[in-house]
């Protein structure tokens, strides 16, 4: 039982090295523009003037993402944290993503985080909660490592409400770099 334990053993080690032979280490800078609200199902939850409000105002959200990245050029996949700076303050959360390159110039990425947050700035400390983020996107490659485009950032709280997600759909710029 000893021998077959072992064998197991290394031969999940060997996989494991191998998926990870060809992972990256990636770092998302970028800035994220909000530029209206919505909601999937249940209706409107937003004021007009919240929306309006984001017409005339643009205020920028400083993004950053840490990941380790698997795949290949076609669909790379990644686990790690991102980070949104709040005037001054700044929330982390686990986060994973998933993308898909179409040719050298246009990319799709879904993303999905939360359920732990670390929080620094003013206030500092850590909690968790049944929050998550979706995030859908879709971004214009301009050389290897700049992208402008846009998306939708959801905030799903199963705890409040089963039926509704409001989100953010926003314009954003980033560089992706891997190492």
């Amino acid at each position: 039982m000893k021998r077959k334990s072992l064998i197991l053993v290394l031969v999940l080690v060997g996989i494991v090295g191998a998926s990870t032979a060809g992972a990256q280490v990636r770092l998302d800078l970028g800035v994220s523009v909000p530029r209206g609200f919505g909601a999937l199902s249940g209706g409107t939850l937003f004021t007009p003037e919240t929306t309006e409000f984001l017409d005339k105002t643009i205020l920028p959200f400083p993004e950053a993402g840490v990941y380790y990245q698997f795949g290949g050029d076609l669909l790379k996949f990644g686990v790690g944290a991102r980070f949104f700076t709040l005037i001054l303050e700044t929330v982390l959360w686990p986060n994973a993503f998933v993308e898909l390159n179409l040719g050298d110039y246009f990319a799709l990425q879904a993303q999905v985080g939360g359920g732990a947050f670390a929080y620094f700035g003013l206030a500092s400390g850590t909690t968790a909660g049944a929050v998550f983020f979706p995030d859908l996107s879709a971004w214009f490659k301009i050389g290897k490592v700049f992208r402008l485009g846009g998306g939708a950032l959801g905030v799903f709280l199963p705890d409040l409400t089963s039926d509704t997600i409001p989100y953010v759909w926003y314009l954003g710029a980033k560089f992706s770099l891997t190492f």
